[in-house]
C-alpha cells in the first residue's frame, strides 16, 4: 500500500496547531483569572474604605446627637418646673421645631413657648399614654412623627414630677428633626441614616438609598446613643468611591483585551508561518519523490544497458554485497562484512578507525543522505563515489536504511561495485535481495529478542524487570514535575484453588484473559506489568489516590461482571487490590509497591474482591 510522502508533515502540522490552540486558551484563562482577582481585591478594599468612613461618621454623629439631646433634656426639665424663674433660664430650646413646646397639666393642654398652634391628636394621645405608664421624672422619650415631607421628624416627650410627689401629672412635648441634631458638615456626604428602637424598628430616616450597592455591596453601621435607649444607623452610598474604581477596572479590562488581541494576532501569524513552512516542506518532499522516480528510471535503463553488453563482459561466479553497520547517534562503525573490507581495501581494525564520511569522495553527499534518513526517507540504489584505502575511486550503488541493532538505533549501509554489475546484472539483483532479506531477518530477530526481554511470556504484558524500570522512570519524572503518582498491586482471588481444581492450563488461561481485559480498560498513560504468579502491578502517572482507587474499582467491577469461558468451564474471576500514592508513601517505587501490597492484603482479609488504599507514613 502506497502512502503519501506528505502525510507525516500533515500530522505534524495538525499537532502543532493543536498545541498552539491549547497554549493560547491556557494563557487567556490565566490572564482573565488574574484580571478578575485584581478587580475582586480592589472591590473588597473599596468596601472596607466605605465601612471605615461609616464608622468615623457614626462616631461624630453619635457625639453630636447625644450632646444636643442632653442640652434639650435639661432645658425641657426647666420648662416643666412650676417656678417660672427656672423656666426663664431655658432661653434656647434648639433644635425644637419652630421653638414650639406644649405642656399637658391635669388634662389641661397649654403652649408655654412658640407660635400658637394646635397639638395633633396623636401627639396628645402619646402624652396621655406616657402619664398613664407612671414614667420616671425627667426621662426623655422619642416617638415617630414622620411624614412624607419630613421623614426624619420625631416627637420628643418628657414627664415632669413634683419634688414631693411620686406621681407625674405633667408632661411636656415638642417636635424635632433628626437632621437638626447633626452638624451641617455631617450631612454633606448625603448618607442614609436612621434612628432605630431596641427592636430594630425605624423611627426616623433621612435620604433615600436608591442605586446603593448595585456595583458595591456595603452594610449599615449602628451605634447606641447614651441619652436615649435608641440606635443611630448609617449607610453610605459608594457612588463617589466608584469613579476611580471604574476607571481602574476599565483600564485593566482594556489592557487584558489588548493583550488577548495581540496574542491572537501572534498566533495567527505563527500559524501562517507554520503553513508556509509545511507547504515548503511538502514541495521539497514531492521533489525528492520525483527524483527517486527518476533514479529508478535510470536504474532500469542501466539494467537494459547491462543486458545489451553482457556478451562483452566476463561472467563471474559470485557477486558479493558490501555491508557496513553504523551507530545512528555517534556515527561510528559497528560492524562490516568481508565483501566491504575487500572492496575498500581495509583490514577490520583500520576500517573501524575511519569516519563514515571519509569513505565518500564527496563528504557533502554523505551529509545529504543522513538528512534524508532523518526525514524518514529511505536511501535506495544511489550511485555514489567511494574512496578505497589506496586512494582509488570506486563507483558503487548504495542503499541506507535505519534499524534497531543491539538495542540501539543503527544505520545499515549496503553497496555494490557497479563495474562488476555490468558483467552479471541478474546475479547482482539476486545477491542484493538476499542481503535485504538477511537484514530484514536480522531486524526481526532483534525485535523478537527485545520483546522476549521486556514482555511476559504468558500474558504478553510487561514483565517484572521492564515494568519496574519504566515505572521508576515515570515516578522520577512525576517527582521532578511535582505531579501525582499512584501505584496499584492486584492479586487474583483464590487462584490456587483454580489451579488445584481445574489444572495449571486453565489457570494460565485465566491469567491471560484477565490481563487482556484489564489492559484494554486502562488509560494510555498507565503502565501494566506482571510481578509474578497471579500478582500484577499498575503505575498511574498523574493520578491521585482517590482517582486511582476509583479506577481500580471500575476494573474490578468490569472483570467480575464478565465470566471467563475456559474450555468447557465458565469461571467468575475477581481480584483484590491495594493502591498507594507518592504524596503519602514517599518517592521510592519500592515503598509504594510495599504499601500497595500491604493494602492489597488488607483487602484479602476484608473478604476479597475489594480495593483498599494505603494509609501511608507521611
Amino acid at each position: 500500500m502506497n502512502h503519501s510522502p506528505t502525510a507525516p508533515l500533515d500530522r505534524r502540522e495538525s499537532r502543532l496547531r493543536w498545541m498552539d490552540s491549547l497554549l493560547t486558551a491556557l494563557f487567556l484563562l490565566l490572564l482573565w483569572w488574574l484580571v478578575a482577582e485584581i478587580l475582586y481585591e480592589r472591590a473588597g478594599s473599596l468596601s472596607q474604605r466605605v465601612e471605615l468612613r461609616q464608622q468615623g461618621w457614626l462616631q461624630q454623629a453619635s457625639r453630636a446627637v447625644d450632646a444636643r439631646l442632653e442640652t434639650l433634656q435639661r432645658e425641657m426639665q426647666l420648662f416643666g418646673q412650676v417656678d417660672a424663674g427656672l423656666a426663664q433660664q431655658a432661653t434656647s430650646l434648639h433644635p425644637l421645631e419652630n421653638g414650639q413646646l406644649w405642656l399637658l397639666d391635669h388634662e389641661q393642654l397649654s403652649q408655654p413657648l412658640g407660635p400658637q398652634q394646635a397639638l395633633p391628636a396623636s401627639a396628645r394621645d402619646n402624652l396621655q399614654q406616657l402619664l398613664a405608664q407612671h414614667p420616671a421624672n425627667g426621662k426623655m422619650l422619642l416617638l415617630p412623627a414622620s411624614s412624607a415631607a419630613n421623614p426624619d421628624r420625631l416627637q420628643v416627650s418628657m414627664a415632669v414630677c413634683d419634688d414631693n410627689s411620686s406621681d407625674c401629672n405633667r408632661a411636656i412635648t415638642g417636635f424635632i428633626t433628626l437632621t437638626s441634631l447633626l452638624d451641617p458638615e455631617l450631612l454633606l456626604p448625603r448618607p442614609y441614616f436612621a434612628l432605630l428602637d431596641a427592636q430594630g424598628n425605624q423611627l426616623a430616616s433621612r435620604h433615600g438609598n436608591d442605586n446603593n450597592g448595585n456595583l458595591l455591596h456595603t452594610h449599615s453601621t449602628s451605634s447606641t446613643l447614651s441619652t436615649v435607649p435608641l440606635q443611630l444607623s448609617v449607610q453610605f452610598n459608594p457612588r463617589e468611591e466608584l469613579r476611580p474604581f471604574m476607571l481602574f477596572a476599565l483600564f485593566l479590562v482594556g489592557g487584558g483585551a489588548l493583550l488577548s488581541l495581540l496574542l491572537m494576532l501572534l498566533i495567527v501569524r505563527v500559524n501562517r508561518k507554520l503553513g508556509y513552512a509545511v507547504r515548503h516542506s511538502r514541495e521539497v518532499t514531492q521533489a525528492t519523490h520525483l527524483l527517486t522516480l527518476t533514479n529508478n528510471s535510470l536504474r532500469d535503463r542501466l539494467q537494459t544497458l547491462v543486458d545489451e553488453q553482457r556478451d562483452q563482459q566476463t561472467l563471474i561466479d559470485t557477486v558479493q554485497v558490501g555491508v557496513l553497520m553504523l551507530d545512528a547517534e555517534q556515527q561510528t562503525l559497528l560492524t562490516a562484512n568481508e565483501a566491504a573490507l575487500r572492496m575498500l581495501g581495509f583490514n577490520r581494525q583500520a576500517l573501524f578507525r575511519q569516519l563514515p564520511e571519509q569513505l565518500f569522495a564527496d563528504a557533502a553527499l554523505y551529509a545529504q543522505l543522513q538528512a534524508q534518513l532523518k526525514e524518514q526517507q529511505l536511501v535506495s540504489e544511489r550511485e555514489v563515489e567511494l574512496v578505497t584505502r589506496s586512494g582509488e575511486r570506486l563507483w558503487a550503488v548504495l542503499s541506507m536504511r535505519p534499524l534497531l541493532f543491539r538495542e540501539r538505533r543503527a544505520i545499515v549501509l549496503s553497496f555494490v561495485d557497479i563495474t562488476e554489475r555490468l558483467l552479471h546484472a541478474q546475479r547482482l539483483e539476486q545477491e542484493k535481495q538476499t542481503t535485504e532479506r538477511t537484514l530484514a531477518q536480522l531486524q526481526s530477530t532483534q525485535h523478537e529478542l527485545y520483546q522476549r526481554a521486556t514482555r511476559d511470556d504468558l500474558t504478553g504484558i510487561a514483565n517484572r524487570r521492564h515494568f519496574l524500570s519504566n515505572a521508576g522512570k515515570a515516578l522520577e519524572q512525576a517527582r521532578r514535575e511535582q505531579q501525582s503518582f499512584a501505584v496499584a498491586v492486584l492479586d487474583v482471588d483464590r487462584f490456587k484453588s483454580i489451579n488445584d481444581h481445574y489444572g495449571h492450563a486453565v489457570g494460565d488461561s485465566v491469567l491471560r484473559q484477565s490481563a487482556t481485559t484489564i489492559a484494554a480498560l486502562l488509560p494510555d498513560v498507565a503502565l501494566f506489568g506482571r510481578l509474578g504468579g497471579e500478582e500484577f502491578a499498575i503505575a498511574l502517572p498523574g493520578f491521585t489516590l482517590l482517582e486511582a482507587h476509583a479506577l481500580l474499582d471500575q476494573l474490578r467491577d468490569k472483570l467480575a461482571a464478565q465470566p471467563q469461558q475456559v474450555d468447557e468451564h465458565l469461571l467468575l474471576v475477581t481480584f483484590s487490590a491495594g493502591v498507594a500514592e507518592r504524596q503519602l508513601c514517599g518517592d521510592l517505587l519500592s515503598n509504594l509497591l510495599k504499601e500497595a501490597d500491604h493494602a492489597m492484603y488488607r483487602a484479602k482479609r476484608s473478604g476479597r474482591n475489594r480495593v483498599e488504599s494505603a494509609r501511608g507514613s507521611n
